[in-house]
């Protein structure tokens, strides 16, 4: 079941299409991920940015999510690179977020961050992300 929890989750990052600028102002249609997501996906950013950390559920949760993310930054792009199956129903995925702040138009740097996935059925049931790597690596109980 692990590959198979890989490809439910590449094909989750497909559906949401963040990795061309701009792509986080649109809502993804329900209809594109609810065969690949729990309705009560649990939902949760990096800690680091208080604003996003606290959880979110379900569809709504997740639209709401990414308007927090538009409300910040201009042309947010996340592009994931390697998918991981980290084993117990877990991928972690490596990606790179970048984007312009909104107002200063000060491009973000590219930053190094990873998520990492939890699925149940053949669905993913809750997504952490992590700003730092090593912090998702630890999470998921691998090392580097």
């Amino acid at each position: 079941m692990s590959q198979e929890n890989v490809e439910i989750v590449r094909r989750i990052y497909a559906a949401l299409d963040v990795s061309r600028p701009g792509s986080v102002e649109r809502i993804v249609p329900r209809e594109r991920v609810k065969d690949l997501v729990d309705p009560e996906i649990e939902w949760r950013g990096p800690r680091e940015f208080p604003d996003l950390a606290e959880p979110v559920y379900g569809f709504e949760g997740m639209a709401r999510y990414r308007a927090k993310i538009a409300e910040a930054l201009d042309d947010y792009r996340m592009v994931p690179e390697r998918f991981i199956d980290a084993g117990d129903d877990q991928v972690l995925v490596f990606s790179r977020e970048a984007g312009r702040g909104k107002g200063s138009g000060v491009e973000v740097q590219t930053h190094l961050t990873a998520h990492l996935w939890t699925m149940k059925d053949g669905k993913a049931v809750q997504m952490q992300s992590y700003w730092e790597r090593s912090d998702a690596i630890e999470a998921a109980g691998l090392s580097e």
